[in-house]
């Protein structure tokens, strides 16, 4: 006597649902791997674009910087500045600034306080300024 199987019979026996639950694991896992990769994709994806929009505002500001160094009026600025060119008719006036002074008289009495023996400078630490 030879045993007919017929479709729910395969469908319902052990090995069946194990090759089943295998195939399941198998392709849920790929499907898995696939979703990660494809979010990391996205999240790369986000920092280049944010990336290029850093670039372009910079490259946009360069593009301002570059026309302002062009312009007439940095190139007389700068003149003026550097090589202390002037207009006719115009007087160039300078004026020492205040930091350089005080910074040499402080270096001056700095000096001279060295060259004073310890019990000088504490009459001078205690009754001048």
């Amino acid at each position: 006597m030879s045993k007919r199987y017929d479709f729910w019979s395969i469908v319902t026996s052990r090995i069946f649902l194990l090759v089943a639950l295998v195939a399941i694991v198998i392709i849920g896992v790929g499907i898995t791997k696939s979703l990660l990769r494809r979010a990391e994709l996205q999240k790369e994806i986000n920092q280049l674009e944010s990336d290029t929009a850093v670039l372009e505002n910079k490259n946009s500001e360069l593009g301002k910087l570059i026309d302002y160094l062009a312009t007439e009026e940095f190139k007389e600025r700068e003149a003026r500045l550097r090589l202390g060119l002037q207009k006719p008719g115009e007087t160039v006036v300078v004026i020492p600034s205040l930091t350089n002074t005080n910074s040499q008289t402080n270096l001056t009495n700095q000096q001279s306080t060295a060259e004073l023996s310890n019990w000088q400078r504490w009459l001078n630490y205690f009754f001048k300024k």
